[in-house]
């Protein structure tokens, strides 16, 4: 019997009609709990018709989205899934909506609600192509990075032009860091899949709504030339227009042929590893600038991961490998100005305050090196040292990232204060700094930054 009157006591809240709500008041209402990646509805009754903004805050009054709508007077409907700018991932914990109303004829009003966030629907998160060109012969092992919001099963699917399903893949990804799915073109037992346009996409398969898609250029043969020689200067100038730093960012590198970008490869002042290194250099990931050979020997010039300082000397060529930048994005950062500029396709989308490395004392190693270089395969969401947490974090050098601001836990909230002032001038370890919000004049955040950026995404850190 107490069951049955639940039931109706529900049906009619339910059933209220809008002038249940005080009239004359602007009223906004959620369910008591949310939950990310959950398709649900925030409720707003309107007194009159006009333009509202919404705004997101967690406890420690950090400003998690935006978003503007137009209500017409009565009861509105919105549906929200519980995420943040640029589809974040919102932690549990409680927040707030605060909206304000503003009718054509120039009045105001406001309304605010609070609610709790419980979690995340198991979803994709990313998935991030290792290449948007996939060699059936030769080229480098093509992979697709994906992340997922909760422990679930990945579908993978290729169509053809036509949107024929010609390849499905199922794969359960339980490592919370994410996980890399390989293909090597094979359909159907040894056959490979016919050169051509394909579009890729993954879902959950209990969450299909949140797909990601990209298409895939499928070749007989890699045509990158892997033999090295002469390279030319690397990085852009000051002054140059945004179509020669495209050009550069797009060019392939000359990098140390070493699995890993953790290692570190000594530097010689003279073709002899008998002489004392004028420095060490990153792996895998570290472009440089090819002056001239002597015998065995190549003399390059780069910026030395000890000191952040620019080096000549010599390495072995054999040492040395050719690999291609990763499309359609690049990252510019400038030390002088401490910003990071983000281009697609070599067009300007944003740019953003950050903290670059500041040395301390004798601690040289803190200063961030300069130079070209390529986004390495990613190591989960967030990492913690001294005392903070850091967020979306991007390796492209072996002991630099580009990340979150760090912060630490106040009960169910985080507290940026201590680090994100700091944002415009230099501040961290070597790493590089970004804020976790969007600002008013760009789309970027770390959150941006680290569901967008695929793997071997070209990155320029200017010298100051």
């Amino acid at each position: 019997m107490r069951r049955i009157l639940l039931i109706l006591s529900f049906c009619l809240v339910l059933l209220l009609p809008v002038s249940g709500f005080p009239e004359g008041e602007l009223t906004v209402s959620l369910p008591e709990t949310v939950r990310g990646y959950t398709p649900g509805e925030i409720r707003i009754a309107a007194p009159e018709a006009g333009e509202a903004e919404l705004r997101l805050y967690d406890v420690m009054d950090n400003l998690w989205l935006t978003r503007t709508e137009h209500l017409s007077a009565g009861e509105n409907h919105l549906s929200w899934d519980g995420l943040g700018e640029n589809q974040e991932r919102l932690f549990a914990g409680p927040y707030r909506f605060s909206v304000t109303l503003r009718t054509d004829e120039g009045r105001e009003y406001s309304a605010k609600t609070k609610f709790e966030i419980s979690g995340t629907t198991p979803a994709l998160v990313y998935a991030l192509p290792s290449s948007y060109t996939l060699y059936l012969s030769g080229g480098d092992r093509w992979f697709t990075e994906v992340f997922v919001s909760a422990q679930c099963i990945v579908v993978m699917e290729v169509r053809d032009e036509a949107g024929k399903k010609i390849f499905t893949r199922e794969q359960e990804i339980v490592n919370p860091d994410g996980e890399s799915i390989r293909w090597n073109g094979t359909i159907s037992g040894k056959r490979k899949i016919t050169p051509g346009e394909y579009t890729v996409l993954f879902h959950s398969k209990l969450n299909p709504a949140y797909e990601s898609s990209f298409s895939l250029r499928v070749e007989e043969r890699d045509p990158l030339d892997r033999k090295v020689t002469e390279t030319g200067p690397v990085m852009p100038e000051r002054g140059m227009s945004d179509e020669e730093i495209w050009d550069l960012m797009m060019k392939p590198s000359v990098v140390i042929n070493e699995k890993g970008s953790a290692l570190r490869i000594d530097l010689y002042p003279g073709p002899k590893t008998s002489n004392r290194p004028v420095g060490t250099l990153c792996c895998a990931t570290q472009a440089l600038e090819v002056l001239g050979f002597e015998g065995a020997w190549a003399r390059v010039a780069a910026w030395s991961h000890t000191d952040g300082k620019k080096i000549e000397g010599y390495i072995r060529t054999k040492r040395l490998t050719v690999v291609a930048p990763n499309t359609p994005y690049g990252v510019l950062v400038d030390k002088r100005d401490q910003t990071l500029t983000v281009f697609e396709n070599g067009k300007r989308i944003g740019t953003v305050p950050v903290s670059t490395g500041k040395r301390v004392g004798n601690e040289t190693y803190r200063e961030t090196p300069a130079g070209a270089f390529l986004t390495d395969v990613r190591f989960g969401s967030s990492f913690a040292q001294d005392g903070f947490r850091y967020e979306y974090p991007l390796r492209y050098d072996g002991g630099n990232i580009i990340h979150g601001v760090g912060f630490t836990r106040e009960g169910r909230g985080r507290d940026y204060s201590r680090n994100l002032p700091l944002l415009g001038q230099k501040a961290s370890h070597g790493c590089v700094r970004v804020s976790p919000f969007v600002g008013e004049n760009s789309p970027i955040n770390m959150y941006w930054l680290w569901l967008h950026l695929p793997y071997h995404t070209r990155v320029i850190i200017l010298d100051d």
